[in-house]
């Protein structure tokens, strides 16, 4: 299926989509929007997003601030998007959507989004990969099965402590690699020298590590593989009566 579409400050719309509309994060997004800004996983959290905590599973999600009365996107100018190379996922689909089904669908009308009336000609899999959307899945691939696992969806999986953790591997790769440098992390999980020496300074790497880890602890106990020594100590401390520590 083809469609239309061109964005341009020409238009009479131009940035109307940026205001009052609710844009939720993903963990790449995250990345990508604090590295653009300079600033920590941490303060770009908690001068841009809310945390909301799904109602069925407990699973944090972020949402980005809108400011002022018309609620604008807070990167918005007059110009367009003061991050432009380095927007959410949201903004690079729009004004286009995909269904459960796959089917392609849009978020606004031809009446509120002049784009879609634009002569430039686009096929679903063309605009995705002039958006730069075609990375996301291969970053997330680890997020998005734990997020459409049938575990997260039937029943209520995380408690507030775990929440606290998902939270930090998943959106906050700042506070997880102090967590993994500074923790027994490396001690429990055998993980390869170059991912190690990677993750030191690579917040993508990081990320993928993260995932890697919230998968083993909610999903597969085979996605990060204990070292030896690790199981060894478990087996004596419950021989002992003790509990490892983790």
């Amino acid at each position: 299926m083809q469609f239309n579409f061109a964005c341009r400050k020409g238009l009479p719309c131009f940035t109307q989509c940026c205001q009052d509309v609710n844009i939720f994060l993903s963990p790449y997004d995250v990345v990508r929007m604090k590295n653009r800004l300079g600033i920590s996983s941490e303060e770009f959290l908690e001068a841009y997003t809310t945390i909301l905590v799904h109602k069925d599973s407990g699973v944090p999600v972020v949402r980005l601030n809108m400011v002022g009365e018309e609620r604008k996107c807070p990167f918005i100018t007059s110009e367009g998007c003061s991050i432009y190379p380095d927007r959410p996922w949201a903004c690079r689909m729009a004004p286009v959507d995909v269904d459960d089904a796959g089917n392609l669908k849009f978020m606004l009308d031809r009446t509120q989004c002049l784009g879609l009336n634009e002569p430039t000609a686009w096929t679903l899999e063309t605009w995705m990969a002039d958006q730069g959307l075609d990375v996301y899945p291969e970053v997330e691939a680890a997020f998005n099965d734990i997020m459409s696992s049938t575990a997260l969806k039937e029943k209520y999986v995380l408690n507030p402590e775990l929440t606290e953790m998902f939270l930090m591997a998943a959106y906050n790769v700042d506070r997880f690699r102090r967590f993994v440098f500074e923790s027994g992390f490396f001690k429990v999980f055998d993980i390869p020298a170059a991912t190690v020496e990677a993750v030191r300074t690579d917040d993508v790497e990081l990320l993928k590590l993260g995932f890697q880890w919230l998968k083993f602890g909610l999903l597969d106990r085979n996605a990060l593989k204990i070292r030896e020594e690790a199981i060894e100590a478990r087996k004596a401390d419950a021989v002992k009566g003790t509990k490892a520590p983790r």
